[in-house]
């Protein structure tokens, strides 16, 4: 899983770190810079999933991305199997389309990979 996280992480060079967490904020595989901890981006990820999925499910039929706009990037996330989520940080606030294109490509990628395992 590791191999498609870099391989995400090469499509722009706005894009600082992917990792695939758990629910629960468990990190499953990361690719990520050494001064980024991975404990604390699961932790956020595993908040952020459970804050946007209560919303969704109240207000929009159910989760599939979650942006979060910050000062210095962006944060996405998308659901990917049925207990996980990939989740990419960006540099800066360029366009985010191909960003997302491949965030999507990634994430079937990741799904497939996980339903050989279950």
């Amino acid at each position: 899983m590791r191999s498609i996280l870099l391989g995400l992480n090469e499509t722009s060079a706005n894009i600082k770190a992917s990792a695939i967490i758990s629910k629960d904020g468990l990190v499953i595989a990361a690719a990520m810079p050494d001064d980024m901890n991975e404990d604390n981006i699961g932790g956020i990820s595993a908040a952020l999933y459970s804050a946007g999925s209560r919303s969704a499910w109240e207000f929009a039929g159910g989760i599939e991305q979650i942006i979060v706009h910050g000062s210095q990037g962006y944060v996405l996330m998308a659901h990917v199997g049925k207990e996980n989520m990939l989740t990419v940080i960006t540099k800066t606030h360029h366009e985010l389309d191909p960003i997302f294109l491949e965030l999507k490509r990634s994430a079937k990628k990741v799904a497939e990979y996980l339903s050989k395992l279950e």
